[in-house]
């Protein structure tokens, strides 16, 4: 409650008298579709998760558990921080596993929290205060190989809000569908390029067009725009010879190869149309990314990326100031892969694979116009961590 009371008296003295500044709330869901990714590895790599195997990826694509040659899949994700909501915790659990050769199924919990949140809950005009705000959703997904290097992908999300101190505002249930393809090529040919492919996918959220979700709370309704989501993605890799005495054979590189393995990959997103009438909130939400990743020995990672996202921005058609406007900006990341099964002669039968984020987050605060409360500047450092578990 501090946090609000400082905040209006900031709004209330930072800009001329009679305007009024808002910062862009997303529609539906915001804090799993708008915010931080469930994979510290693609969010590395300017959020581009479309392509990747793995279950740390199939909230954006459940063809993505079918594509990872892992008999057992486990994973827990991370990340905290938010331009606007401080305080904003993001988790993710996930396990997948394969019923053959060309069936995979599997089921995660995605979560974001926002504990003593500077923001009050607004449902359906009437303003109530919070303590705590949380989203979730639990999905349960299966994918089949449809022929060699195809995979579709099948998730069916509970969603659910709760927007007022824990109490459930609204939820949904909320079907998608997604392909991933990968492709053997040669593009150069020669000793030195080896293992190249090429991937590709695409992804649709809510593809039964579902575009409206009820918030309820006491007395108080509303209706608002349900994220429409198609996604499309594609990527490169290869690998390069690279010798080095230091870790050839030894200790913490056994195994591994004298190379390094470069990927590189594209995404874009665009919220589609629906929800009630006269929404415009799917014109504010199309993003792109793209990210490059080197694996070096198959032990050490380093990954960059960038990432933007259309906001709004400026004064709009009745007076008000968009205070917050496009996110953009660059990502990092890095990690390692911890031989355990090597280094415990089989006795575990994993490998674990950790990623992290650490570094300035992405921000969609627009410093041109407005000078914004330095509680949104007390958390710009933005932490994420993965760790994926590889059964051997």
């Amino acid at each position: 409650m501090k946090k609000l009371l400082f905040l209006i008296v900031a709004l209330s003295f930072s800009l001329p008298l009679f305007s009024q500044t808002s910062y862009y709330y997303p529609p539906g869901y915001f804090g799993l579709f708008n915010n931080q990714s469930t994979s510290a590895r693609a969010q590395g790599m300017g959020f581009t998760t479309l392509t990747r195997a793995g279950i740390e990826n199939s909230f954006y694509n459940p063809a993505s558990i079918g594509s990872s040659k892992a008999p057992i899949q486990a994973y827990a994700n991370y990340a905290n921080g938010h331009s606007y909501r401080p305080d904003s915790r993001y988790y993710f659990v996930g396990g997948a596993f394969k019923l053959n050769q060309k069936i995979a199924v599997g089921l995660s919990y995605f979560s974001y929290q926002n504990p003593d949140p500077v923001w009050t809950t607004i449902i359906g005009g009437q303003t109530f205060d919070t303590d705590f705000f949380s989203q979730h959703a639990i999905s349960i997904l299966g994918a089949y190989e449809i022929m060699e290097g195809l995979q579709a992908g099948l998730s069916l999300n509970l969603m659910q809000e709760n927007a007022v101190d824990g109490e459930k505002t609204n939820s949904d249930f909320i079907p998608s569908l997604g392909i991933q393809y990968e492709r053997q090529v040669e593009l150069f040919k020669g000793e030195t390029f080896k293992n190249q492919r090429v991937f590709g996918a695409l992804s649709l959220y809510n593809f039964l067009f579902q575009g409206e979700t009820n918030q309820t709370y006491q007395d108080a309704e509303s209706v608002a725009y349900m994220p429409i989501i198609l996604r499309l993605g594609g990527g490169y890799a290869f690998q390069l010879p690279l010798q080095s005495g230091l870790t050839a054979g030894k200790g913490y590189f056994r195994g591994a190869a004298q190379a390094v393995d470069l990927r590189l990959d594209l995404q874009f997103q665009d919220y589609l149309p629906g929800g009630p009438e006269n929404s415009t909130d799917h014109e504010l939400n199309t993003a792109f990314g793209v990210g490059a990743e080197a694996w070096f020995f198959e032990r050490l990672a380093l990954r960059i990326g960038y990432f933007t996202e259309k906001g709004p921005s400026g004064t709009q058609p009745d007076g008000d100031i968009w205070v917050t406007g496009n996110r953009a900006g660059f990502s990092w990341g890095y990690g390692t892969l911890i031989p355990t099964s090597s280094l415990t002669d089989g006795k575990l039968p994993f490998d674990i694979e950790v990623n992290l984020v650490t570094g300035k987050q992405i921000t969609s605060l627009n410093e041109e116009i407005y000078t914004h409360p330095s509680i949104f500047a007390d958390d710009t450092f933005q932490f994420a961590l993965g760790l994926n578990l590889l059964w051997r």
